[in-house]
């Protein structure tokens, strides 16, 4: 059966369902953890370390300060963008489709299916439709499709 989202938003087109939900579930994971925690800052480490290293020719600079001060800006922008935007799209969810993202994916500890599921008073196969539906309209709301390459279903075909 073919995800009716999916076949809406892209006619004639196929979607890789199960990367596409690995990618929403990334991104759900990072909303969570940036939710829970914040942003965690890096820090450098001033400590000399007294090893031996032959010499390789290799006399480049070591942008250990930059790199971090560029990742503490940088990254901590990013993760903000990424929960507000994910907030955003769960907010347009249905009620039911927004209970079970918020209840499976942003509460901590995370939860198993079967405890959201029970939790929701739902049965396995309506629970899993619904997930289903839900990862599929966040799929398209955060723009994180994966669309499966049209030369390769065809390879065979030209035997």
């Amino acid at each position: 059966m073919e995800n009716e989202v999916f076949q809406i938003a892209f006619p004639g087109m196929t979607i890789d369902e199960d990367a596409t939900f690995e990618r929403v579930e990334k991104e759900l994971k990072t909303a969570a953890l940036y939710k829970r925690m914040g942003f965690v800052r890096r820090e450098a480490a001033l400590t000399p370390s007294y090893t031996v290293k032959e010499n390789t020719g290799f006399t480049g600079i070591s942008k250990q300060t930059e790199n971090i001060a560029i990742h503490n800006v940088d990254g901590e922008e990013k993760a903000k963008l990424t929960y507000e935007r994910v907030a955003l799209a769960i907010s347009r969810l249905t009620d039911v489709h927004r209970e079970i993202v918020t209840t499976r994916y942003l509460s901590h500890p995370e939860p198993l299916d079967i405890n959201v599921w029970m939790e929701l008073n739902l049965s396995e196969r309506t629970y899993y439709r619904l997930k289903r539906e839900a990862m599929s309209e966040l799929a398209y709301a955060l723009r994180l499709e994966v669309i499966k390459d049209d030369i390769e279903s065809l390879a065979g075909t030209w035997q």
